[in-house]
């Protein structure tokens, strides 16, 4: 990989927290209209999309806090934060992917499960990749594969929790046609 630049680092981390923020009033949107009309879907939904955005968050973090860190801090804190962001991140995805049993079944949306296994893969090529080119002194170009990575899975999270949206939807009005036939 060519030289890595702090301006490019800095672009990584803006637009990632850019979307951290969109990605939040996006989440609390959903759960304002959402949650009220779920009835029987709540009860198993409603912790895996906490669980969801939890891990979504800490993606999007470590894309953002490797770039701040690969810019101002020495490299050894750099990979410091990445190791203990990658423990963080190894939990999450764990109890996300626990959560995410019965969630198809409440739902009918596949997008969120096809979405579990994709980021489950990401994770851990996103946690694996600095430290395989690297050793245990990964450099910084090894270190923006991670930040990459992350960014990509965070994006293909907030895609797959849109999508869902629209399979939830779709439920809710073949409920609503079901229990009023007349509509």
């Amino acid at each position: 990989m060519r030289h890595v630049s702090n301006a490019f680092l800095l672009n990584m981390a803006e637009v990632s927290a850019t979307l951290i923020g969109l990605f939040l009033v996006g989440v609390f949107f959903y759960v304002d209209t959402g949650f009220r009309r779920w009835g029987r879907v709540r009860e198993r939904f409603e912790p895996y999309l906490r669980s969801g955005t939890r891990i979504t968050m800490i993606v999007f973090a470590t894309s953002l806090g490797l770039s701040l860190a690969l810019v101002a801090l020495t490299l050894p804190w750099a990979r410091a934060l990445f190791a203990v962001l990658s423990l963080v991140l190894v939990a999450a995805n764990i109890d996300s992917a626990v959560r995410v049993r019965g969630v198809k079944t409440a739902t009918g949306s596949t997008a969120l499960l096809v979405n579990e296994v994709l980021a489950t893969a990401m994770v851990a090529v996103l946690i694996v990749t600095p430290w395989a080119l690297g050793g245990l002194h990964p450099t910084r170009e090894d270190l923006t594969w991670a930040i990459l990575l992350s960014f990509a899975a965070g994006f293909l999270s907030i895609s797959a929790t849109v999508m869902s949206a629209f399979d939830i939807a779709r439920l809710e009005a073949s409920e609503r046609s079901e229990d009023d036939p007349a509509a």
